[in-house]
C-alpha cells in the first residue's frame, strides 16, 4: 500500500532507512522503500550498501545521474503500491507516528506535505548560519499558515500523493538543474484540480549547507524559476501571482525599473554577500540578494 521513495546524492541513509523500517514495521499494510542513488561518489555508495540487506528495503545504485526530476519519476514509475512518499535524504524523522498521520489524513486526488522543521540550537559552524535562519523563520513553518496561503506551493522533500496521479503529472524532466521543480509540480496538481493539504508533519532538514554553497543554489534555484517563468509557461499570470517571489518582484519592478534595480545590486552586491557569509546574517539583505541577482538574469 505504501511506497516510501528516497533519492540519494553523497549522503548516507542508514539511519533515515532504519528510523522508517521501525515505523512501518507498526503499520498494518503492505510497504517498501526504495533508495535510488543518483550518481554518489563511491564512499557514500559503499556505505549505504549495507540498507540492500533490510527486508523490504530496494537499493539501487543509477549508473549516471538523472536529476532531481527524472530520479523522483523513475522512483514513482517502479514503485508498487498505491501512495507514494517521497522524503529527501538529509532528513530526520521527528515524530514516532509519522508514517500514521500520513494515513490518517489521506484520501483520493489529495496531495499531503508534512513540512519541514529545523534543530533549535544555532550551528556552532557560523557559516551555516544562513542556511539555519532562512530554515527556521521561512521554511519551519506551521500547516495552518501552509493552508491558509491558498495555492499550489509543495514541498517535495516531504510528501505523499496517490500513485495513479503521479503516473499523470510528475516532475518536468526539462528543469535539469537545482530549484522549483515541486514549484512546478505544485501548479501542474493545481491546474488539474488535484488538492494539497498541509499536515504538521515535518521532517528535519539535516543537510545545513555553509553559506556560500546556499548562496550559489540559491542562484540556480532563481535560474531555473527564470527559465520555468519564461520558457515554460510564458509568464502565466496565475503563477507569477501565485509564486511569494514573482509577485513580489512584478510589483517591485513597477516603481522602480529593472535596469536602476541591476544597478543597485551591481553596487551593494559585495557588501550584502559580506554580511551573508558573516556571523550575524540579516535575511532581509538574502531576500534583497536574490531580488537583485532575477533581476540580472536574461
Amino acid at each position: 500500500m505504501l511506497s516510501i521513495n528516497i533519492p540519494v546524492y553523497n549522503i548516507e541513509v542508514n539511519n533515515l532507512v532504519l528510523q522508517l523500517l521501525e515505523q512501518a514495521k507498526k503499520l498494518d499494510v503492505s510497504y517498501e522503500i526504495r533508495v535510488y542513488d543518483d550518481g554518489s561518489k563511491n564512499e557514500y555508495k559503499i556505505s549505504n550498501r549495507i540498507i540492500s540487506e533490510y527486508s523490504n528495503v530496494v537499493y539501487v545504485e543509477l549508473e549516471e545521474n538523472l536529476g532531481r526530476s527524472a530520479i523522483r519519476n523513475k522512483m514513482g514509475v517502479d514503485s508498487i503500491y498505491q501512495y507514494l512518499l517521497f522524503i529527501d535524504a538529509d532528513s530526520a524523522i521527528v515524530k514516532d507516528n509519522y508514517l500514521e498521520m500520513f494515513f490518517e489524513n489521506t484520501r483520493l486526488n489529495l496531495v499531503l506535505c508534512g513540512g519541514t522543521t529545523y534543530q533549535e540550537e544555532k550551528p556552532a559552524n557560523h557559516q551555516k548560519l544562513l542556511r539555519w535562519f532562512y530554515g527556521i523563520n521561512r521554511e519551519a513553518v506551521s500547516a495552518e499558515i501552509r493552508n491558509s496561503k491558498k495555492g499550489f506551493i509543495i514541498t517535495s522533500n516531504n510528501f505523499l500523493i496517490e500513485k495513479k496521479v503521479f503516473e499523470k503529472i510528475n516532475f518536468r524532466e526539462e528543469i535539469k538543474n537545482y530549484g522549483h521543480e515541486d514549484t512546478l509540480l505544485g501548479y501542474d496538481l493545481f491546474k488539474n484540480s488535484i488538492e494539497i493539504f498541509h499536515i504538521n508533519n515535518p521532517v528535519e532538514h539535516t543537510g545545513l549547507e555553509e553559506a556560500r554553497v546556499f548562496i550559489e543554489k540559491t542562484k540556480v534555484a532563481l535560474e531555473s524559476l527564470h527559465q520555468i517563468t519564461c520558457n515554460l509557461l510564458n509568464g502565466e499570470k496565475m503563477f507569477v501571482e501565485q509564486v511569494y517571489f514573482l509577485n513580489r518582484y512584478s510589483r517591485i519592478i513597477k516603481y522602480l525599473p529593472t535596469i536602476f534595480l541591476k544597478l543597485i545590486f551591481k553596487i551593494s552586491r559585495g557588501l550584502i554577500e559580506r554580511n551573508l557569509l558573516g556571523k550575524n546574517p540579516i535575511l532581509f539583505w538574502y531576500d534583497f540578494y536574490k531580488l537583485g541577482f532575477y533581476s540580472t538574469l536574461k
